[in-house]
């Protein structure tokens, strides 16, 4: 086997991906810092810390402690400078939205797509981008980077969908050519991923396990793998096809059928099985019929997810995936109307943006409603964020500075580390 030649080159760019990495780790920290616990040569350091700074995805963000000498000058990702456009599509719907480079969500939306995979690919390039940018009042010369993922099989060196039944793809279908003319119109690389590797990537970052699997079932049913810190991928792309792992005996193979376990929970099956289109939204299904459907689903992926953690001796499983969102009650009038029968003695919430005049902020209506009523019945209110958030103001408020007790780590804003509310650890 050839081994891979590197370069100096690929010396350069692992450099900025440690310093850019490091520096959104730590929320802010100083270039000093960063020779310190990377081992970067100082020259190296500053001039890539240049070079991110010059194209707006690090900013400098005030002055930090010092015991002795001058205050060192702290550097910070620059979340609101820069953001991305996304598209996630399975099967007939397609979440999309807008994320900025310290992971804020700025905008999002669901809708539903034809199933027509070029007709998906047309709409993306020719209207959707465009439409998002426009939606969010988002301004088209910060976005750097376009992000697709489908649900199937995607050589990412080939640039081709070899195959994806959810979306009407049976054969190999060439993306390179589509790639290159959305960078030609938008000016930006653009991205694609199969679905579940994604959000398995996504995963690991948060959590950081050297081996990780994510298993999504939703529409479709699949899982991404991350073994010793790496997507493994497979000789043909297909590490992670849980859906068709067989269980049963009688099954038989189609060259366009879903596969065993798909067949038997994916959404599609159950929604055709159990006439779920009777139901507005999951409050209405029956507890009977629920217990049908839980029965159906959760021995067959509960001994696909043990075969999995036995086979790839792997100790961190997430399980994630989505239904169709209108049958699906976590905000809303039915999640704002059960929170509101009910007292609680202590509280933990997220937060997008935490500022002393705005308050506490998120970038979704329905989320702000479910968080403002679940703040007002409890006693003890704890808000956890990283220190990135303060000074940050999404679109929508929930709550005042001062309802809650922020506990924070990372370097926080002189302003707040005198507040009596606020924790750092």
């Amino acid at each position: 086997m050839e081994k891979p030649q590197y370069t100096a080159a690929h010396l350069k760019g692992m450099n900025r991906h440690v310093v850019y990495d490091f520096i959104r780790e730590r929320g802010a920290t100083s270039k000093a810092q960063i020779v310190k616990e990377t081992g970067i040569s100082p020259p190296t350091v500053i001039k890539i810390v240049s070079y991110l700074v010059e194209r707006g995805l690090v900013v400098e963000a005030g002055e930090g402690a010092a015991g002795v000498g001058r205050r060192p000058q702290l550097l910070a990702i620059n979340g609101p400078g820069r953001f991305s456009a996304v598209f996630a599509l399975e099967g007939s719907f397609l979440s999309m939205g807008l994320v900025d480079i310290s992971g804020r969500v700025l905008h999002r939306q669901k809708t539903r797509t034809a199933q027509d995979f070029g007709a998906f690919l047309a709409e993306v390039r020719d209207g959707l981008v465009s439409s998002l940018l426009h939606a969010a009042g988002a301004d088209p010369a910060r976005l750097i980077g376009v992000g697709v993922t489908l649900p199937g099989t995607y050589d990412p060196a080939r640039r081709v969908l070899d195959y994806a039944p959810a979306i009407g793809v049976f054969g190999p279908v060439e993306i390179g050519p589509w790639m290159d003319g959305m960078t030609q119109k938008f000016g930006v690389p653009v991205y694609v991923e199969n679905d579940t590797n994604a959000q398995c990537m996504g995963e690991h970052e948060l959590c950081r396990a050297r081996d990780l699997v994510y298993v999504s079932a939703g529409t479709g049913v699949g899982a991404g793998v991350m073994l010793d810190g790496r997507l493994r991928r497979g000789e043909t792309n297909k590490c992670g096809e849980i859906g068709y792992n067989v269980f049963f005996e009688d099954y038989k193979r189609t060259a366009r059928a879903a596969g065993c376990l798909e067949q038997r929970i994916g959404y599609h099956v159950l929604e055709q099985q159990f006439a779920l289109d009777r139901f507005s939204r999951r409050s209405q299904i029956p507890p009977a019929l629920l217990a049908q459907m839980a029965a159906q689903v959760t021995k067959p992926l509960a001994l696909c997810i043990a075969n999995l953690t036995h086979v790839l001796d792997c100790s961190t499983v997430v399980l994630g995936g989505e239904l169709k969102p209108e049958t699906e009650a976590l905000v809303g009038p039915d999640a704002l109307a059960t929170l509101d029968r009910y007292n609680f003695n202590c509280g933990f919430w997220g937060s997008n943006g935490i500022a002393a005049e705005q308050g506490l902020t998120t970038p979704d209506i329905e989320e702000a409603q479910v968080k403002r009523i679940s703040m007002r019945h409890t006693a003890k209110r704890f808000v956890i964020s990283d220190a990135s958030k303060f000074g940050m103001v999404a679109p929508v408020k929930f709550a005042d500075f001062r309802d809650a007790t922020i506990i924070t780590a990372g370097e926080v804003p002189a302003k707040y580390q005198s507040m009596d509310n606020v924790i750092t650890v």
